[in-house]
């Protein structure tokens, strides 16, 4: 699966596309447009979208933001899915501020992903151009 950079931010980034489910009701949302950001622990995705699915929500936690502040946010857990690969429970923060899903290390950690740059295109890979790869090192 290869789907090219998000130009709707400057420089263009790395994107995939996303479904969220819920994990406690029969209601998803998607597909929607997930920027890949390789230094974000976790996925971080709009309040709106969560409520919407009916999203199970968790206890209170913390984010630590790039400059250290700390702030109190909500998690919810979410079935993610990309392409045909499903991620169950993973714990997501919601964002009341945005409409943007930032999909985190805690997602992205578990997906062959080869960042073109120069050619401004994610591909997911398939297991057996992932193994090539693999066999290079």
């Amino acid at each position: 699966m290869t789907e090219p950079y998000s130009r709707l931010v400057r420089p263009p980034a790395p994107k995939l596309f996303v479904r969220l489910r819920s994990t406690v009701r029969d209601q998803s949302t998607g597909p929607l447009t997930a920027l890949v950001d390789t230094g974000a622990d976790a996925t971080i995705a709009p309040l709106s979208h969560l409520l919407e699915i009916g999203a199970e929500e968790t206890a209170p936690g913390w984010l630590r933001g790039v400059m250290r502040e700390r702030q109190p946010v909500r998690l919810y857990f979410v079935d993610i899915q990309i392409g045909n690969l499903t991620f169950p429970g993973v714990r997501v923060i919601g964002n009341p501020l945005t409409e943007d899903i930032l999909l985190g290390r805690d997602v992205l950690n578990k997906l062959p992903l080869f960042l073109d740059s120069p050619q401004q295109q994610t591909d997911l890979l398939d297991e057996a151009a992932a193994n090539r790869l693999r066999a290079r090192r």
